[in-house]
């Protein structure tokens, strides 16, 4: 390996850049592998209860979704700024920024859970789900699953935290014994096994309070314990307002994206249900396998934001821009061959997971038409981290939020040709034009760079 290591931190602004990029990227997406590897066994054996468990658990899991995009306003925030301050050579203004992040998670991930847990019945209500049980089923999944977001939100930080400091290895290793265990409970508790009872959906959500309630422990001691970011952490000391001010300013953009995000989800979901609770399953299940290419390539953002941050707070502008190709290359070679898979193996990789055969038709065909954006999937979300790189985080939200928000009227112009297929079709046109637009953004900004 041609990059400096110290500990588990990769040298960033020195050595070859790809071997920086890989070497960075690598845990990440085992992380981001780690947590659909748990998402599709959570699945799969929920979808053992039915479709209408897979319902339930999808209706409430989208307000975890929110969640996530409220924790990326200290994630990316506290990383960009900690990334830049560390190619700086300025540690204790890093610091600053670090612990800043940190107090700005609780504050806002705490707020979130106790709404969710305290209003779960009107935020369920808006699916309109046919079926009482489920509903009652979802909104029981949500009260426990939200005890869990401020543990979810210091994971996420600290991802992105150690990230910046060109360390990914640590963080990889605690959540994949976060989703190990998450995926042994799983089955335990859904179905009771020994003197465990079986607790059916929210067995799935008790196991997974539990598990990210570890990961957050064993990120806890490594705040305790490290010498570099961390070094005379402390939450009660300076109230580190200004820095909280400019966490706010540069991780809101991308977070309002995901958390519009997440509600264009549910207005299009209560579209799909309107084809039946079977047609909502098969884009839960779908979304799910989908993943193996938006939480790989939302990996890749982490490591192109914190590689691109470094080097810009350095002024290594070259390095910038060759770290930009080369980690657009990578993304290439993998968005093409996700795209090969998803479109000719899709029956039999959505039969893995359910077995009427109605729905793994119907799976299928989901996976073909969202399988032809692979690509442009990947380019939006590791150009995306390139911008945030630079701290220019306002672009692509905004290009993302109004490509996004342009999926409802073009569901409505499809459906009356293609029915459901119209939903998934307005989903990949979407995403191709924003991984087109984005790419051909950012190579525009690169020649201005100085």
């Amino acid at each position: 390996m041609d990059n400096e290591k110290k500990g588990n931190r990769i040298d960033l602004l020195n050595g070859k850049i790809a071997g920086a990029l890989f070497w960075l990227s690598l845990p990440i997406m085992g992380s981001q592998f780690a947590n659909m590897a748990y998402n599709l066994f959570d699945t799969m054996w929920v979808g053992q209860l039915g479709n209408q468990a897979v319902t339930a658990v999808g209706a409430a899991g989208t307000f975890m979704w929110i969640g996530s995009g409220f924790a990326m306003i200290p994630q990316i925030g506290g990383q960009v700024m900690a990334g830049q301050s560390i190619g700086e050579g300025n540690m204790a203004k890093a610091r600053s920024y670090a612990r800043a992040a940190v107090k700005l998670m609780l504050l806002g991930m705490l707020t979130y859970g106790l709404i969710c847990i305290a209003f779960r019945h009107p935020l369920i209500s808006f699916y309109h789900l046919h079926d009482p049980e489920t509903a009652a089923a979802s909104e029981s999944y949500l009260a426990i699953v939200s005890l869990c977001n401020v543990f979810m939100g210091l994971n996420i930080v600290m991802e992105g935290l150690l990230a910046a400091t060109g360390d990914s290895r640590t963080s990889f290793k605690y959540n994949l014994i976060g989703t190990i265990l998450n995926i042994v409970l799983d089955p335990v508790l859904i179905f009771g096994v020994g003197p465990f009872p079986a607790l059916g959906v929210n067995g799935a959500a008790i196991a997974t309070v539990f598990s990210e309630f570890v990961v957050s422990a064993l990120f806890a001691l490594n705040i305790t314990r490290d010498d570099y970011l961390f070094a005379g952490f402390s939450l009660f000391g300076d109230p580190a307002g200004k820095e909280m001010l400019h966490i706010i300013k540069l991780g809101a953009p991308p977070a309002v994206f995901n958390i519009v995000y997440a509600f264009i989800s549910m207005v299009i979901s209560r579209i799909i249900v309107s084809f039946g609770d079977a047609a909502i399953a098969i884009q839960r299940i779908g979304g799910q396998i989908e993943s193996l290419t938006w939480m790989t390539a939302e990996g890749f953002s982490y490591s192109m934001s914190a590689f691109i941050s470094q080097n810009y707070g350095a002024e290594s502008y070259g390095r910038v821009k060759k770290g930009f190709y080369t980690g657009t290359a990578m993304m290439t070679v993998f968005g093409i061959a996700v795209t090969a898979l998803l479109v000719f193996g899709a029956a039999p990789i959505f039969s893995i997971f359910i077995k009427e055969p109605e729905l793994i038709a119907g799976g299928a065909t989901y996976l073909r038409i969202v399988g032809l954006s692979e690509l442009f999937m990947s380019y939006e979300l590791a150009t995306t981290g390139s911008f945030n790189g630079l701290g220019q985080t306002r672009l692509p939200a905004a290009i993302g939020l109004v490509l996004t928000v342009a999926r409802i009227p073009l569901c409505y112009i499809l459906m009356p040709v293609m029915g459901i297929n119209g939903v998934w079709w307005a989903m990949t046109i979407s995403s191709i034009l924003k991984g087109t637009l984005l790419i051909i953004l950012f190579i525009y900004r690169l020649r201005k760079l100085q």
